[in-house]
C-alpha cells in the first residue's frame, strides 16, 4: 500500500495532531498508537479491506475518544 496519498495524508494529521500544545498525555499516546497502526498498513504491499477496516476503525476511535466528549 506504499505511496497511497490518502493514508499519507491521514499519517501527517495525526503527526500534526501530536504537535499541537495542551495534549494530555493519554491523548498523545492514542494517536501514536494509531499512527503506529497506519504504519503498519503502510508497509503491507496488499492489505485485505477487512485490514483496512480495522485501522480506520482504531484511527477513527482514537480522534473521537480524545477530542470529542
Amino acid at each position: 500500500m506504499n505511496k497511497d496519498k490518502n493514508l499519507q495524508f491521514c499519517m501527517d494529521e495525526l503527526q500534526s495532531m501530536q504537535d499541537r500544545d495542551g495534549l494530555e498525555p493519554e491523548q498523545k499516546s492514542a494517536l501514536e498508537k494509531a499512527e503506529k497502526e497506519l504504519r503498519r498498513l503502510w508497509r503491507k504491499p496488499n492489505p485485505t479491506r477487512r485490514e483496512i477496516f480495522k485501522v480506520v476503525r482504531k484511527v477513527a476511535e482514537a480522534i473521537i475518544n480524545n477530542f470529542v466528549g
